[in-house]
């Protein structure tokens, strides 16, 4: 059952929805602090230092207490693919981090329209050669993503996948944006209850990411149409009131079609990525994906 403050918040951003959204728009995009000052903070009793050796922006975020020292998260930043930046990394992944006792690396990739598909995936293989290269194991390696991140992680692990390179030992996504074509009926049934997500809006996004209208439909472009044999354990989570609701639930079944240890968790009358909005049932969210991280992990 939602918390009374998770609804009036919701409630409130719904009706303003428009004008929400395009504060929230003018945040992802317009404020992004240096590297060092989004090191410096404090979130979640989590520290970070900057990585200087890769050709975008990228943190290593540390929890109070590691649970586990062989292991990593590689964590892929929301944002429809044309907004998001390393402020936004951090205060996704942070809480998420703590849950889970395991550090993690977070990183800005290359945006459309000035970076179609797929300059994202490339930017994710460089991070995650990043972290082989500088002695992780495959199997100590946590993939997490949430919206267009989480599209990022399935596609990573996909590309891994064709070139013969072991798996991660899990991946935890957060309302993951992976049917852009829209087929799902939750972008119809669900529009009027959705608090920040606008249909039409995404579409745009999408086909400047595709590049064309004409790609959405394409397994790398919109995972759900891809083959998942040989992915490893995958916890889902997204809320019930939210557009992208029938990506999450087609993901769940695509996954379970091809042989995947898949879970789909649906949060009552949460919105898209609600884990970013400290509500108690954020506080759940983060957690029960920190325990699933650090248990595959260990």
């Amino acid at each position: 059952m939602p918390t009374k403050r998770s609804q009036d918040t919701l409630g409130m951003l719904r009706s303003h929805k428009k004008v929400a959204t395009a504060i929230g728009n003018q945040v992802m995009t317009k404020i992004d602090p240096p590297l060092e000052v989004v090191a410096r903070m404090r979130m979640n009793g989590t520290s970070a230092l900057p990585i200087r050796n890769l050709p975008f922006s990228a943190l290593t975020v540390y929890p109070k207490k590691i649970a586990v020292e062989d292991g990593v998260i590689l964590h892929m930043h929301g944002g429809a693919y044309v907004s998001g930046g390393i402020l936004q990394c951090r205060a996704l992944i942070s809480p998420i981090c703590a849950a889970a006792g395991v550090r993690a690396v977070t990183f800005t990739y290359r945006l459309a329209p000035a970076h179609p598909y797929p300059a994202q995936l490339e930017d994710a293989y460089t991070a995650y050669r990043f972290l082989r290269a500088i002695g992780y194991e495959a199997g100590k390696i946590a993939f997490i993503g949430e919206s267009a991140g989480g599209n990022l992680a399935l596609s990573l692990a996909r590309k891994l996948r064709e070139e013969g390179e072991e798996m991660p030992a899990c991946i935890a996504l957060l309302s993951p944006w992976v049917d852009l074509a829209q087929t799902g009926e939750s972008y119809r049934t669900l529009e009027k209850v959705d608090a920040t997500l606008d249909a039409r809006e995404l579409m745009e996004n999408a086909v400047q990411f595709a590049g064309s209208a004409e790609r959405l439909k394409d397994g790398g472009i919109s995972p759900i149409y891809a083959d998942f044999t040989g992915f490893p354990p995958t916890l889902i989570h997204c809320g019930t009131h939210e557009i992208l609701l029938s990506d999450s639930e087609t993901l769940e079944k695509a996954m379970l079609r091809d042989g995947v240890d898949a879970r789909l968790v649906r949060w009552a009358g949460m919105c898209h990525v609600f884990q970013a909005f400290g509500f108690e049932e954020s506080k759940a969210s983060n957690s029960q994906i920190g325990a699933f991280l650090r248990a595959h992990l260990i």
